[in-house]
């Protein structure tokens, strides 16, 4: 795999109404995400940059390990070589 690379997707990510506040709280110190929407359901719109594909897929898998995490599903990926 190319490490050259730059990397941005987006994602939903799901959790219990009432658990939403506290998700978004440990979102936050998650370098490259930014919670951009959200519903009353408990879904979160989560984008992510990463440097690489490996950072992205890890990155992925730490926010499936946050407590109160019910689910992590890729909606849009893009990479590119740096310039």
């Amino acid at each position: 795999m190319n490490e050259d690379i730059g990397v941005i997707s987006s994602m939903i990510v799901q959790t219990r109404p009432e658990q939403m506040d506290d998700l978004k709280s440990r979102l936050a110190s998650v370098a490259g995400a930014e919670v951009t929407s959200e519903d009353a359901s408990g879904k979160l719109v989560v984008v992510l940059e990463a440097d690489t594909d490996r950072q992205l897929a890890d990155t992925m898998q730490k926010i499936g390990e946050i407590p109160g995490v019910l689910g992590v599903n890729l909606v849009f990926h893009h990479s590119e070589k740096a310039n």
